[in-house]
Parts: C-alpha cells; structure tokens; sequence
C-alpha cells in the first residue's frame, strides 16, 4: 500500500469521522435546544402558576397551602400563628370578600367605622396637621391615671419616657383634688407631643419604665425586616417605613389614628401610622395598607399590620389578607413558653372571627358619611 493511497483511505476515515463529529454535534445542539425549550416551558408554566396565585406576593414570608385554599373557596376564614423571633408573636389570617379596591380605601379613610369591635374601646383620626381636640374622646383608665402618680424613672405602670414621668406626675400635684381631670388633659398633650414630634422626624421615646430603656424607633424596624415579602416586593415602602416621618412618597395616602382596645387585662392607647398603596400590577394585591404603631401604653414594643385586597380569579371573590408581627414585653422568665402559647392561641381563635366581622362591614356598603350617624 503506498503512501498516495494510504493517505487516500486516511482522508477518506477523517471524512467520515469529521462527518460522524457533525452529525453528533448537531444532535446535541439539537438535544440541547430541546433542554433549553423545556426549562423555557416549565418557567413559563411556574410564572403563570404564581401569577394564578392570588397569595404568592406573601412568599417566603407566608405560604398558603392548597388546603386553606379548599377552605377559602368555601367561604371559610383561615387564621394561623406565624414564625417567630425572639420576643415576637405573628399571626396571619384570609377570608374571601366580595368588594373591589375603592371599597376597601374607602372604608379604610374611615378607620374608626372599620374598626369598631368589642375589642375598640374607642379610636379617632387625626387632623393634618393633628390637633388637641383629636384626643378629646381618648381617657385614660382609673388604674392607669394612679400608675402614673405613682411612675418613676424605671419603674412605672406605663411605656412613657422620663420627661414624660416627670410632666404628668407634675400636672397632677399641682391640680389638688381636682388632679383626675388635669392627669387626663396633660397626656392627651403628651400624645400629642408625640405625635407631632413624630411628623417632624423626631424620634418616639424611650420607655423608662423598667431599667432597660426601650427605644419605639428601633423595635419597630424589626417587625419590617422580618416580613421579606414587603421587601421583595415594595422596596420603596419599606424605605418609608423605616424612617422616623410621616411623609410618604408620591402615590401613597398616609394618616394617623388613636385608639383604646382591650388586650388582655388592660386598655392599651396607642397610635399607628397608615399608609395606602394601590397597584396595577397583577401579580400584587390590588391594595396593600400598612399600619405601624407608633407607641403604646401596655404590653406592645412595636407592631405592623399589613391589610392586602388580593386579587381573585375572574368572575370570583378577592381576598381580604391580614398580617401582624408584634414585639410584646411579656415574653421572658420561665413562663415565656406559656405565655407564647396562650397568646398564639388567642389569635388563632379570635383572628378569623375579627376578620369575618370586618369582612361583613366591608361588604354592607359604602362607610358611612362623616358625621352622619
């Protein structure tokens, strides 16, 4: 065999090698574009299942499982504790609603009709800007208005700071006999103060009610940095949430209230700061309104509630969502476990049935007018 031919029948096994090479190159360019088009498909399909989802914008906070789904299809409120950290209690509850977005605002704007329960003891929205005659209905209990007399510098009956201490118990010595009314008049100026202050950027306390001061500002960003899906979804918000200020940016409605409720053995005053957003996108909830308490009297060192309108199938009902996280002072010594639990099991119990309350008022009609009975 010479060389010529050798090399003939060399060329001609490259040929066909390079040729085999080819065909197999091009099966698996083929095999890899049907990999890359079946990954596109299941992609696809995941979107669309999360966009059929009305809860997904929870995820990975809350994670609403096909059985409460059966349970919401039929009607059925659906209530459960959440994870929690440290010294906090969360909770999270759905009910289907028969209302749209405007609904919602609306009675929302008139959060002292929303609100109204055996648990209100009585509630009032501030003016802008808010004003002393805000708080002419807001009274303190006799239980309380003794605490205060009594309150020192780390040690007191009430979450107040020791210039606060120091302002009441001041107001009710020099009142004499008549100190009842003083003491009542002095703290709504103290709530007032606090309120102001807060509009114009100022920090909220500290509590000196027990040795270790406690700062509202500071307890109230962890209940934010513990619901992700605020952060996932509306950066923004939790941008504003996080400052010490009432002015919300461009396209969200904002307002502050007062109340008096019962939680516990107690009526525990406190404010909260409402924020309103509305959105168009249809993998987020039609409204999604914040409330982030300010201060307390009682037991709460920081609290966010998170109402949502989510988005129902066509034809359908939406769904009412409501999340809260709380920081509680009740949380510690060897009955911690105890009192975690009873607490959950409270709100599991009463969560569903404030929810269907509230859902029942939501689909009566509009709120009424203000100052109409």
């Amino acid at each position: 065999m010479n060389l010529d031919i050798s090399a003939a029948l060399h060329g001609t096994r490259l040929a066909q090698d390079s040729g085999m090479v080819n065909v197999m190159l091009g099966s698996r360019r083929a095999c890899g574009r049907r990999i890359a088009v079946s990954v596109l498909l299941a992609l696809q399909a995941l979107v669309a299942a999360s966009s059929d989802d009305p809860f997904s914008f929870l995820q990975p906070s809350v994670t609403v499982t096909p059985d409460d789904r059966s349970r919401l299809d039929r009607g059925t409120p659906v209530a459960r504790t959440l994870p929690a950290q440290g010294d906090e209690v969360a909770v999270f509850a759905a009910v289907p609603v028969n209302i749209g977005a405007d609904r919602l605002v609306a009675w929302m704007r008139r959060i002292e009709e929303l609100k109204k329960s055996r648990y209100v003891l009585a509630i009032g929205r501030f003016s802008d800007p808010p004003r002393i005659e805000d708080l002419a209905a807001l009274e303190l209990d006799d239980d309380d208005l003794s605490a205060i007399r009594n309150c020192s510098p780390g040690r007191c009956g009430l979450k107040l700071s020791s210039a606060e201490m120091t302002q009441l118990t001041a107001a009710a010595t020099q009142a004499g006999t008549n100190w009842k009314p003083a003491l009542q008049q002095e703290f709504r100026r103290v709530v007032l103060a606090r309120v102001t202050g807060y509009l114009a950027g100022h920090p909220v306390g500290p509590y000196d009610d027990s040795r270790d001061p406690i700062s509202p500002d500071r307890e109230a960003v962890k209940p934010i940095e513990h619901s992700a899906f605020l952060s996932a979804h509306f950066p923004g918000l939790v941008r504003d949430l996080a400052r010490a200020s009432n002015r919300p940016p461009s396209g969200v409605e904002a307002f502050l209230y007062w109340s008096k409720e019962r939680l516990a053995r107690r009526p525990v005053i406190s404010v909260t700061d409402v924020r309103i957003l509305r959105s168009n996108d249809p993998s987020l909830p039609e409204v999604l309104v914040t409330g982030k308490e300010l201060f307390s009297t009682h037991y709460v060192n920081a609290s966010l509630g998170l109402t949502a309108l989510a988005r129902g199938s066509p034809g359908g009902p939406n769904y009412l969502v409501y999340v809260n996280r709380s920081e509680v002072d009740v949380l510690h010594g060897v009955l911690a476990p105890i009192i975690r639990w009873a607490m959950q099991r409270r709100l599991r119990t009463e969560a569903a049935g404030v929810l269907q309350g509230i859902r029942r008022r939501l689909e009566s009609g509009e709120p009424p007018v203000q100052g109409v009975l």
